[in-house]
């Protein structure tokens, strides 16, 4: 088996969803794409397993491909559909679609068996770097993927005594269910984009009410889904953790691989309460849990039990303590578009994204691109059940702008 066992938190409920990590870059000026896969093939001399595909039975990759020629295509229109059903057991980790145009848009679809939301954006900044500066980008850089730090971390952090369920909540978020199960359904990507002076102004508010972003974003994306099932008292939401914080001194250059766990808060909020009030019990209850570093508990088993168990045993044990929730949740955070950027083009436009989810799953990602916050989602779903997946992006937008200041909000939330 490899060294980073995290890989198999990606590899359970793939009839549900599955793993990967999308990203819509469109762009202008002229995008050299000959120089762009010389690009990928050289960022797999830092990440090798790019070219490989993933093998269950033992947690490892093989080499399939030699270069980048076959995994980045050209076409003349992109549709979700491209890139809604790749193969990771069988093909390369990453698949890139490029529509030319006036503007450019490209696609690229990361597995997320290989790495996390963080690692991606690694990913991102080496891919930059080797379309700019070619074979100087990866000379001397080298990928860590060994989880010694999270070894060392644990042993320092013994488990907690028994106590409740908490990635298994009695009363989990959901949504009603618009169509029939046998309806037709096809993949989109879409979602809503806050303008910069309101991002600039949400900023603020977090500062003066002595919260974070991501206090807010699972506020405001916990009460609008409870909209839908008000009975449901308490917002439980998966957040997930990107772990490199966690490492003191880290000297890799680079991590690009599964470094991610998850909180799990849960928070008393009836639907009726105002939103500020939310976004404070968000806070508090999330300090609780970063002080305890409870984000240990999701990966506690597994890291304990992968040397010693089969595969299938490890995958209960991740359905136990890292399950796929029918409401999920991820901040993707900051897009820095000093390092994620292309010689003679100018990117104007990054959506980050999930995997695609079967409605009524759904999924929000939440990213920053210069000065913009996004909140995306893709779906497989009815023309009706993405425009209700797009109605609750906006509500969320609403609740967002409520929270800056519930005077002036002029979005109606839902």
């Amino acid at each position: 088996m490899n060294q980073n066992p995290l890989n198999i938190l990606h590899t359970i409920g793939l009839k549900e969803l599955y793993p990967i990590i999308r990203c819509q870059i469109k762009l202008t000026g002229q995008l050299d794409v000959d120089r762009f896969r010389r690009a990928v093939t050289l960022s797999a001399k830092v990440v090798p397993e790019l070219f490989c595909k993933y093998n269950l039975a033992d947690n490892s990759w093989t080499p399939v491909v030699d270069d980048a020629t076959t995994m980045v295509t050209v076409v003349d229109q992109l549709t979700p559909e491209l890139d809604a059903n790749p193969d990771w057991f069988n093909q390369p980790q990453l698949r890139i679609f490029i529509e030319p145009g006036e503007t450019t848009t490209l696609v690229l679809t990361m597995s997320h068996i290989l790495t996390d939301g963080s690692g991606f954006k690694q990913y991102l900044y080496l891919l930059s770097d080797c379309y700019n500066r070619g074979v100087a980008a990866v000379k001397d850089v080298h990928n860590t993927v060994e989880l010694d730090w999270l070894k060392a971390l644990l042993k320092t952090h013994p488990a907690p005594k028994q106590g409740k369920d908490v990635d298994h909540p009695v009363h989990a978020l959901g949504l009603p269910r618009l169509a029939a199960a046998t309806a037709e359904r096809k993949a989109h990507v879409s979602g809503v984009r806050l303008s910069a002076v309101l991002t600039k102004q949400l900023l603020h508010a977090t500062h003066d009410q002595h919260v974070t972003v991501n206090d807010v974003l699972m506020a405001t994306f916990g009460k609008t889904i409870q909209a839908y099932a008000p009975e449901v008292t308490d917002i439980a939401i998966a957040c997930p953790t990107d772990m490199r914080q966690s490492i003191e001194h880290d000297q890799a250059q680079l991590r690009i691989a599964n470094h991610t766990a998850r909180y799990n808060p849960a928070i008393p909020a009836p639907l009726a309460e105002p939103i500020r009030e939310s976004v404070q019990k968000m806070h508090a209850g999330m300090a609780t849990l970063k002080e305890r570093d409870q984000f240990l508990d999701s990966v506690r088993s597994l890291m304990a039990q992968y040397e010693h168990e089969s595969i299938e045993q490890l995958q209960q044990i991740v359905e136990a303590n890292y399950h796929v929730r029918p409401i999920g949740y991820t901040n993707f955070g900051i897009i820095d578009d000093q390092r994620l950027r292309l010689d003679d083009t100018e990117i104007t436009d990054v959506l980050m994204t999930g995997s695609f989810r079967f409605a009524p799953m759904y999924q929000i990602a939440c990213s920053t691109f210069k000065g913009q916050l996004t909140l995306g989602f893709n779906m497989v779903g009815t023309d009706q059940e993405v425009q209700f997946g797009r109605d609750l992006a906006k509500a969320m937008a609403g609740r967002i702008e409520d929270f800056i200041d519930p005077q002036t909000a002029t979005t109606q939330t839902l």
